[in-house]
């Protein structure tokens, strides 16, 4: 899955315009070693020349001021299986059908397991001479096209939330992508337990089993999630309704008390696994009874074989050598059927054993700067000589 990004750019001059186009073309980073060549292009410019081109078109229509340019960054997901030059492709496709009528310079990054493409966009149109301008709806736009382009070359997305609850914040979009969310791990460990449960004392059961526990009233509206992390999160906020109490809770109970029609909650799939669980313990239970049934029967065979010896025997004539044989496979017998219950106390145990789940919950932290390179990509800063050069003074273009 990819996401596209957002950069915030707050100097705007020349000079950092230079800065941030010299960092995007670093040539080790946009090296790759599968087609031995820099990925570096452009869409209506000439990406090794985009700078000088801005600037020429800034100078004709007179506009070599306020906002100089953009900065996106369209980022795939580590698991997504793609070569840096398909991501090159479909970064200048994306430009191309984003950007129409200004000059984008378009470079991928495969220097990272993530890979990644940057997007600088002249804000000055080299048609129309009109500035680009942005609005609140502008990235969410973007995402959507980004997510057309992937699907179409038969790529993952990430599957927006259209429920009730809050919506989804940029940073914790980044980090689902980056497979890094706690909150996801969250989701995907209330699926595990629900897998499992078939009433809300179950539920509870094994979700303290992988390490959480909950503020599950009748008084509160909202069920809350304690974190093996030590953070907290709100049913709400994990951007499907299916994880709201009110939805938990019927599953539960239709699981539990299973009647006619049942309601939908959004557990449909998950209530299959469990049913499938439910039948698949139901039969290794019956096998154990089978196989204990047999070893039971061996067992009173073996009894009742040393009963016949014993009532054919048992007088008074009986040689002393004979009785002593007789009690000793009497004893045998009785020996036998204790370790045979033994053994299959601990098969029956093994089936039904869960395995401890293996936590890896890793801290979601951010640092408060726009570090969204540093974070995302992680990547060095751009050269602060040139990003902060304000000497503007003795600059000429040369076409």
């Amino acid at each position: 899955m990819a996401t596209v990004m957002y950069i915030p750019e707050h100097r705007q001059n020349r000079f950092a315009m230079r800065a941030v186009i010299n960092y995007c073309m670093q040539e080790y980073k946009t090296f790759d070693k599968q087609t031995k060549r820099n990925l570096i292009g452009g869409v209506n410019c000439d990406g090794a020349n985009s700078f000088r081109e801005f600037m020429a078109t800034k100078n004709i229509y007179g506009k070599d001021n306020g906002f100089f340019f953009y900065h996106y960054a369209q980022s795939f997901s580590p698991k997504e299986k793609i070569t840096p030059e398909q991501a090159h492709e479909i970064a200048l496709e994306f430009a191309e059908k984003a950007w129409s009528g200004h000059e984008v310079l378009v470079t991928t990054h495969c220097d990272r397991e993530h890979i990644h493409s940057h997007f600088v966009i002249n804000s000055v149109g080299f048609e129309s001479g009109k500035k680009l301008r942005q609005s609140p709806s502008t990235l969410k736009q973007l995402r959507k096209l980004s997510d057309e382009i992937c699907i179409a070359h038969g790529l993952s997305v990430l599957q927006p939330y259209e429920g009730g609850g809050k919506r989804m914040s940029t940073r914790e979009y980044r980090a689902r992508v980056k497979g890094e969310s706690w909150k996801q791990k969250l989701a995907d460990d209330i699926d595990k337990a629900m897998e499992f449960s078939g009433s809300k004392d179950e539920f509870i059961c094994n979700m303290s089993i992988l390490g959480y526990h909950m503020t599950w009233t009748n008084e509160r509206k909202y069920l809350t999630f304690h974190c093996p992390n030590g953070k907290s999160c709100r049913d709400i906020k994990l951007q499907d309704e299916k994880y709201l109490k009110e939805n938990i809770e019927l599953e539960l109970r239709q699981r539990e008390f299973p009647a006619g029609a049942e309601q939908p909650t959004g557990w449909e799939d998950s209530r299959e696994l469990y049913e499938q669980h439910l039948r698949e313990r139901a039969q290794s239970k019956a096998e154990m009874h089978k196989i204990a049934d047999s070893y039971s029967n061996v067992g009173n065979e073996i009894s009742n074989l040393a009963g016949a010896v014993s009532k054919i025997v048992d007088n008074d004539s009986e040689d002393p050598d004979e009785r002593r044989k007789r009690i000793e496979s009497e004893e045998n017998g009785s020996a036998l059927g204790t370790v045979l219950g033994l053994g299959i106390g601990m098969i029956a145990n093994a089936v039904n054993e869960t395995p401890d789940q293996e936590l890896d919950y890793e801290q979601d932290e951010y640092k408060t700067r726009e570090e969204i390179l540093e974070e995302i990509f992680g990547e060095s800063d751009y050269d602060k000589e040139d990003y902060d050069d304000d000497e503007d003074e003795g600059f000429t273009m040369s076409m």
